[in-house]
């Protein structure tokens, strides 16, 4: 047995070496995202009552939604302005503005979350930050998001001041924690004031995020406060093992699985998860057309050199 057991061992990483990991992953990835629609429109097909919940959905809603997910987009600029200041790089604000645009487009067209990678890859071309440095900036980051959103699920269960009083004093007790240990990549002991706004623009982030989220949910059903923060706790955790674009399947089925704890029917769920990635794709065109009217000028000038 314990042969065997080392044979197996063996082969997965001779995989994992030679590549083979990768290509497994992205099959998989294609496989969830292909399942994922085929289930979609197999639950649709069942539950017409579904695509009549989404006659709710109006021109003045779908503005709201995407002048809600412009702020995350500012919020992302802030947090990137921030992280970066912990290491003394000074982002000018369009730079800052590209490079998260590029990054929503990454993430969503590519498998497995390729934002950070590309943020990396570019920061470490043009003012030369180590990968490491900014592989830690961003654990930090998400060391803030995943408590935070840890947080919005344990509140749930809670209905009065003092426990969201307590929660707020934990969080905040939270951001002492990265001070307390440093490595040789990044220094945070005398970084705090950097560190705190990285927290605060990280929950800014979040709770703009619950909003769209309470929209979304409250234009299928109705749906109490401590509801929607379950709802946008578990779909914030869901990031941290979305392989497919966009999480594509990954949040959906986190959201059905939480769904006896979160107390939200399936057919709401999928509803406004449907409600969501529409918008979010008309919100990805309009950073396309920003990014192509942007660049307009340069591709212009490609053109008329291939002509000549």
């Amino acid at each position: 047995m314990q042969s065997f057991l080392k044979s197996i061992a063996e082969n997965l990483s001779a995989k994992i070496k030679t590549g083979n990991f990768k290509k497994i992953k992205l099959v998989v990835s294609i496989l969830i995202v292909f399942l994922t629609v085929f289930l979609f429109y197999r639950y649709l097909s069942n539950h017409r009552e579904v695509i009549n919940q989404l006659s709710k959905l109006t021109v003045l809603f779908v503005i709201k939604i995407l002048l809600l997910y412009i702020v995350v987009l500012g919020l992302l600029i802030y947090i990137l302005k921030s992280s970066l200041e912990i290491v003394d790089i000074r982002l000018p604000l369009l730079e800052n503005l590209l490079i998260n645009c590029y990054s929503f487009m990454v993430n969503f067209f590519m498998f497995g979350q390729g934002g950070p990678g590309l943020r990396a890859v570019y920061l470490k071309s043009k003012y030369n930050l180590k990968i490491k440095k900014f592989f830690y900036l961003t654990i930090l980051y998400y060391f803030y998001y995943f408590l935070i959103s840890l947080s919005f699920i344990v509140l749930m269960w809670f209905n009065n001041g003092y426990a969201y009083t307590i929660a707020i004093l934990a969080l905040l007790a939270v951001l002492y924690l990265p001070t307390l240990k440093t490595n040789r990549f990044i220094n945070l002991t005398n970084r705090f004031k950097s560190s705190s706004k990285l927290f605060l623009f990280t929950l800014l982030q979040l709770v703009v995020q619950t909003i769209i989220f309470g929209l979304e949910l409250g234009l299928i059903s109705k749906v109490n406060f401590n509801q929607i923060l379950s709802y946008s706790g578990f779909a914030n955790l869901s990031l941290f093992a979305s392989i497919t674009p966009a999480g594509i399947g990954i949040r959906e089925s986190v959201l059905l699985l939480s769904k006896k704890i979160s107390h939200i029917s399936s057919s709401t769920i999928i509803s406004a998860s449907l409600i969501d990635r529409s918008i979010y794709l008309i919100f990805l065109l309009m950073v396309l057309i920003f990014l192509l009217f942007f660049h307009s000028s340069s591709i212009i000038k490609k053109l008329k050199n291939i002509k000549n």
